[in-house]
């Protein structure tokens, strides 16, 4: 266990990318502009320009998020809370936490008590989900069932 300059004990650390990234080539821009021009020419048919322009900021929005790459982030779960890429989350702000670990997808998920970043989701690539688990157990509650939300399977299923 090493200490750092805040008092607190480190009992787990990893480094891990921010997000999962998937590599989008030709066929995944090209279909992803056919449904984007069909929206935005439906709307534009329907008259309703303010549909348009949200869809077409939506667009945008999507494009330069597709684009972007991860960065490599330390993770670090200490005797008071768990810093994620220097973001601190102290024990009593987590209301509980669970694992995602199948084949598709490896992450620690937790619930906050803030209003705006409520989940947390962390990659652990690799990392042992027992370990991590155990770790936390001691802190927090896991909760159950621990499985990903229809947002998270459809966004990886597009490869988003």
């Amino acid at each position: 266990m090493a200490q750092n300059q805040n008092n607190k004990n480190e009992i787990y650390t990893w480094s891990t990318q921010e997000f999962d990234h998937y590599e989008k080539g030709t066929g995944w821009y090209l279909t992803f502009s056919i449904i984007a021009f069909l929206l935005v020419g439906y709307e534009v048919y329907m008259r309703d320009w303010m549909a348009a322009l949200t869809i077409i900021v939506a667009i945008i929005a999507i494009y330069f998020f597709s684009k972007q790459q991860p960065r490599e982030i330390d993770i670090v779960i200490t005797d008071k809370g768990i810093n994620v890429a220097n973001v601190y989350f102290p024990y009593h702000n987590i209301k509980r936490f669970w694992i995602i670990y199948h084949q598709q997808a490896q992450q620690l998920h937790f619930e906050t008590t803030a209003y705006l970043n409520r989940f947390v989701i962390v990659p652990l690539n690799g990392i042992n989900p027992t370990e991590v688990s155990d770790i936390l157990k001691k802190h927090l509650p896991e909760s159950t069932p621990n499985r990903e939300t229809v947002a998270q399977r459809l966004a990886r299923w597009l490869r988003f």
